[in-house]
């Protein structure tokens, strides 16, 4: 997908949600660069308040919350929105989208990051056709999974319609391949490890004052 493509709306958002457990370079580094790509002055980044699709999240929102808004400070590409936060429950992309449309305008063009492992499960998103008529899906994909992206495609023919499909197929985006993980993170923490450079230091400094990620995690169950 170009730049020129994503110009055809009006007004745009660009959206980055995510767990942010804790907020990492790579988040950062693929949210600039589908920016850039796309010719978008702005990220919205978005951490989840109760995420349907993950297991769970080992910090409190409160301290994902500012670790994220510590990580992007003085940064004029990023603004941080805590509405899933404020909201009660699970926080669901076709909500949270509707929720944007209403804060900015109904006519505001949403284009929502995603990342190419999230893909072949989008069929299972609540409201999934809703999401996709109301908002432009974009996904980061970044090696191998851009050069696997045509047969995840494939694979969602009769899960999803066919012009949902081929609108998925115009919204890939490559990204460079940076190895991070916020289970990482987590991991070199609780074994007393560093994480210089992994995060930003605004980000190693929370954690650290705060004890954050110290204790064994407890598998969740699916």
């Amino acid at each position: 997908m170009t730049g020129e493509e994503a110009s055809t709306e009006r007004r745009r958002l660009l959206v980055f949600g995510g767990t942010f457990d804790p907020v990492h370079n790579g988040h950062l580094i693929v949210a600039r660069y589908v920016a850039e790509a796309l010719g978008f002055a702005k990220v919205v980044l978005v951490p989840t308040g109760v995420p349907p699709h993950k297991s769970g999240t080992r910090a409190d929102a409160k301290w994902r919350l500012e670790m994220l808004r510590a990580a992007v400070a003085g940064d004029d590409l990023f603004v941080v929105d805590d509405l899933e936060m404020r909201r009660q429950g699970q926080s669901y992309t076709f909500d949270t989208i509707m929720a944007l449309r209403r804060q900015h305008g109904w006519d505001t063009g949403i284009f929502w990051v995603i990342g190419a492992d999230m893909v072949e499960d989008l069929p299972k998103w609540r409201r999934v056709r809703e999401v996709l008529d109301a908002a432009r899906i974009i996904i980061a994909a970044r090696p191998p999974w851009d050069q696997d992206m045509p047969r995840i495609l494939d694979g969602l023919a009769g899960r999803l319609s066919a012009e949902h499909v081929a609108q998925l197929r115009k919204s890939v985006v490559a990204t460079p391949l940076v190895d991070i993980s916020s289970t990482d993170i987590r991991s070199r923490v609780r074994q007393g490890k560093s994480i210089k450079y992994l995060t930003p230091e605004s980000v190693v400094s929370i954690i650290d004052a705060a004890l954050l990620y110290k204790e064994r995690e407890i598998p969740q169950k699916s």
